[in-house]
């Protein structure tokens, strides 16, 4: 199973719904079922593309997005919800799921998991120094 990946997918999916849909006055087409079929052949540029669009209508719907409707209520999965509050619900769901994928990731990469680059030699940490 690549559960980094399925996590993505997810996320990906469920963003879409609690963000881009609601601000873009869409039609919610998401599956979240199909978000979590085990696709083990689910590859890194899928991946990247993914991503990639997902911001790319985020910016969209942020650019064009009328603030004044923040209040407005929506129902999404069966919760009422205002705008604003599916937005602050969105963005705390995809932290937790962020928070997953770095510790999938460090368990997969062990040691070779660096999250901070950390000066070794004496010219590195005199550099870092200087540039405060």
């Amino acid at each position: 199973m690549n559960s980094i990946g399925m996590l993505i997918t997810h996320l990906c999916g469920s963003f879409r719904q609690w963000m881009i849909s609601i601000m873009n006055n869409e039609v919610d087409a998401r599956n979240r079922l199909a978000e979590f079929i085990n696709n083990k052949n689910i590859n890194k540029e899928t991946l990247v593309k993914l991503v990639l669009k997902l911001e790319s209508d985020y910016k969209t719907a942020i650019d064009n997005f009328d603030t004044s409707r923040f209040l407005e209520q929506r129902r999404i999965q069966g919760y009422k919800v205002t705008i604003m509050s599916a937005n602050i619900r969105a963005l705390t769901h995809l932290e937790g799921h962020i928070g997953q994928i770095v510790l999938l990731t460090r368990i997969q990469l062990g040691d070779a998991y660096k999250i901070f680059w950390t000066p070794k030699t004496p010219e590195e940490i005199s550099a870092r120094i200087l540039k405060r």
